[in-house]
Order: structure tokens, then C-alpha cells, then sequence
């Protein structure tokens, strides 16, 4: 039950992704710089931290919570990286793709002290 839960919720965190990025319609081509290693990373990410996280780098939401700082941890640097790179080629954010690796590195080190202390 568990690894389905997990699933379906790596599921909806992909496809709210899509839908984000106004690729719903094309949801049988992968997204450009696609690498099927992102399947593995997902299965860490939960639905709601997932949004949580796209929501602060990619719309200026609000700071990533301490259970979700936990969850992006898990989910792992060279993963988080993967996932904006792969968000970035779609080409939807280009106009602040700067701002939003400053964001994704400041998120990312911001996470990495709530959970570490440091």
C-alpha cells in the first residue's frame, strides 16, 4: 500500500509539474532534457512538498517548511538540481532562469541548515 501511495503521489507531483509548465497536452513526449533517472529521484518527493518547493523557486512562494526541507534533502542535491534543469530547458521560465537557480541554490542551502543545523 505504502509504495503505491508513494507512487501515485510522484505521479500527481509530475504531472502538476506538466500542467505548470503548459505541457499537459503533450503529456505523452517527455519534457525537453527529460533523463528517465528523474523517475528514481520522484520517489522521494511527496505530492505536497513537491508543490511546496516548485512553488517557492518558481513562483516566489513562500519559504519551504521544515518537514519539506527534510523531504528535499532526501530527495537529494544531484536530484533537485535534475529536476530545475529539466524545468529550465522547457524554456517557460527563461526570462528569470537566473533568479530561479539564485532561488534553487538559496533553497536548497536554506533546507540544508534547518535539517543539519548548520
Amino acid at each position: 500500500m505504502a509504495k503505491s501511495t508513494i507512487a501515485f503521489s510522484a505521479l500527481l507531483f509530475a504531472c502538476f509539474v506538466l500542467f505548470e509548465l503548459g505541457l499537459a497536452e503533450d503529456a505523452h513526449q517527455p519534457a525537453p532534457g527529460y533523463d528517465s533517472s528523474i523517475e528514481l529521484c520522484l520517489k522521494n518527493m511527496t505530492e505536497e512538498c513537491g508543490i511546496e518547493i516548485f512553488q517557492n523557486i518558481f513562483h516566489k512562494g513562500p519559504e519551504v517548511t521544515d518537514p519539506c526541507c527534510g523531504v528535499l534533502l532526501k530527495f537529494g542535491h544531484p536530484c533537485h538540481s535534475e529536476l530545475i534543469e529539466i524545468v529550465l530547458s522547457t524554456g517557460k521560465f527563461a526570462p528569470r532562469e537566473s533568479e530561479i537557480l539564485q532561488k534553487s541554490t538559496a533553497t536548497w542551502k536554506h533546507c540544508r541548515s534547518i535539517v543539519e543545523g548548520h
